[in-house]
């Protein structure tokens, strides 16, 4: 739901048709077989890229819906920062959380990683699958906080992808056990002034159970990654994503 009541769906770009969007077969299949929406419904349709419109729906199928639009709504105000969470693959479902609560905190950007001492290994061949998979559970988690645009799920990366997909970021923290890492606080206050007319971008990156390695610590530092220490505490390898988030958004962001 949106904060006006309606369902909210994705679409992408190319569904909206001049004055209609036409809904996916995954989206259609949801409004028909579980949400039961009827002819006439209203509800809201936004693009991957942050277009969003309020929309009757004139056509229902579980294979294609299809909405006339009412309106098209103003662009939601920038946030002061984005977010990219390079996050390794975790056992279970704790990465599936990882992906929800960040959503719901305001990531934008996730990077699914696999590092040397991550216990869970993905074949080649099941990749693109998983990467559905995640990509639909952020979406679903976005739909849930109402967020124009969702985040972007990435697939399944190494270090080097993600270290090179961030490289001009204005700030970049790695969670560090070591005795030379700084406190969050102070890596934050070297964030240098940046335009007013662009969101502060922010790359946070974790270890999996065990940490980083030495090795991969170096390159990510040697990449320009500060490496910071959440307390005197040793936190789980799910934990630790989402409390650096929760940090750098109440300081730099939109929830302080």
């Amino acid at each position: 739901m949106t904060r006006d009541g309606l369902r909210l769906f994705y679409i992408p770009p190319e569904a909206v048709q001049g004055e209609q969007v036409v809904l996916g077969a995954e989206e259609s299949a949801h409004i028909h077989r579980v949400l039961k929406m009827g002819t006439g419904a209203i509800c809201r349709a936004a693009t991957e890229d942050g277009r969003e419109y309020r929309v009757e729906l004139t056509e229902i199928s579980a294979g294609e819906c299809v909405g006339r639009i009412i309106e098209r709504l103003p662009g939601r105000p920038l946030s002061p920062l984005s977010t990219a969470l390079g996050i390794p693959l975790l056992k279970g479902e704790r990465f599936e959380w990882v992906l929800q609560k960040g959503c719901e905190l305001g990531a934008d950007a996730f990077h699914p990683l696999a590092l040397e001492r991550c216990e869970v290994r993905i074949q080649e061949r099941r990749r693109a699958e998983r990467h559905k998979r995640w990509r639909r559970i952020v979406l679903e988690a976005a739909k849930q906080c109402d967020r124009v645009p969702p985040p972007t799920a990435h697939p399944l990366g190494g270090l080097d992808d993600f270290l090179a997909d961030t490289e001009d970021y204005d700030l970049k923290i790695v969670g560090y056990l070591g005795d030379d890492a700084l406190s969050v606080k102070e890596a934050l206050s070297r964030v240098s002034s940046v335009s007013a007319d662009a969101p502060l971008r922010v790359a946070i990156l974790t270890g999996p159970e065990g940490d980083l390695t030495d090795e991969e610590a170096g390159r990510a530092m040697e990449g320009g990654f500060l490496p910071v220490s959440l307390g005197p505490r040793i936190l789980r390898a799910d934990t630790a994503p989402v409390s650096l988030l929760t940090i750098v958004q109440h300081a730099l962001g939109d929830m302080g």
